[in-house]
């Protein structure tokens, strides 16, 4: 789970670190890539036997703050009028960006990742 934590790390986060992170994982057996990163959202196997486990959510999962617009109109006083406003709000978060990571499983081990999507981002790995 420590990877997890580090790719929620958005800081410096990109597209290379998350394949070095990646990477990482490749040659690792399946039960250790497991608990690593957690249960894959979906285990296939095709009909030639090709055997591949996808997460669907991984990458950075910190949603993205964005800027909200108010309006108001108020109703009449005691003493007669009325009111109206305008505002800006902050915040209001947009879901974070999607990241598919689908592993190749050979033997029993990681042979291979693909990702798609833009929220597959991650701090690099310490040294």
């Amino acid at each position: 789970m420590m990877i997890l934590a580090a790719l929620t790390l958005g800081a410096c986060a990109t597209q290379a670190g998350f394949d070095t992170r990646m990477q990482g994982l490749v040659g690792l057996p399946v039960g250790e890539m497991v608990q690593r990163i957690g249960v894959p959202d979906s285990d296939f196997t095709t009909p030639e036997g090709r055997r591949f486990l996808q997460y669907e959510r991984l990458g950075s999962s910190t949603p993205t703050p964005a800027p909200t617009i108010g309006i108001g109109l108020g109703g009449f006083g005691w003493r007669g009028g009325w009111g109206g406003g305008f505002g800006l709000g902050y915040p209001a978060y947009l879901p974070p960006p999607p990241c598919r990571v689908t592993f190749e499983i050979r033997d029993d081990r990681v042979a291979s990742f693909t990702r798609a999507g833009g929220g597959c981002v991650a701090t690099e790995p310490e040294s």
